[in-house]
């Protein structure tokens, strides 16, 4: 496939997932349109939209999986890579669910809490003293 005077190879098992994908979040849109259309309430129609995108963002997984594979693998073994890599970390920032892990980190301890120190509520349970 050409786009623009770039020759894009696109592994066939991915070529065949993410139009599958985008298949399934047109069906989608199409839905979402009708819920807007129809006046469904918000916070379902908010669920609906959240869903479209972690649909786009599986898409975009697998066109980085293809890119990395084809495009930075061939340019890193030709001495290209440094290149390749500046374009991909130039398109990161548009990917979130690419760059963003917040929603896997582990939250952090609190101070204290190994020991079992404090409440639900993060006090320390006891009446608190007024300063002498």
């Amino acid at each position: 496939m050409l786009l623009g005077t770039r020759e894009v190879r696109v592994i066939a098992s991915y070529k065949r997932d993410a139009l599958l994908r985008l298949k399934t979040v047109r069906g989608h849109v199409d839905g979402v349109i009708g819920m807007v259309e129809d006046e469904v309430y918000c916070p379902d129609l908010m669920k609906q939209v959240a869903a479209l995108q972690a649909s786009l963002e599986k898409v975009n997984r697998v066109l980085l999986r293809n890119h990395l594979e084809t495009c930075v693998s061939e340019a890193i073994r030709t001495g290209q890579g440094q290149e390749k890599i500046a374009e991909l970390m130039e398109a990161l920032p548009y990917n979130s669910g690419l760059t963003d892990f917040r929603h896997q980190a582990a939250p952090l301890p609190l101070p204290g809490a190994a020991e079992g120190a404090g409440t639900a509520n993060g006090s320390s349970g006891g009446a608190r003293r007024s300063p002498r």
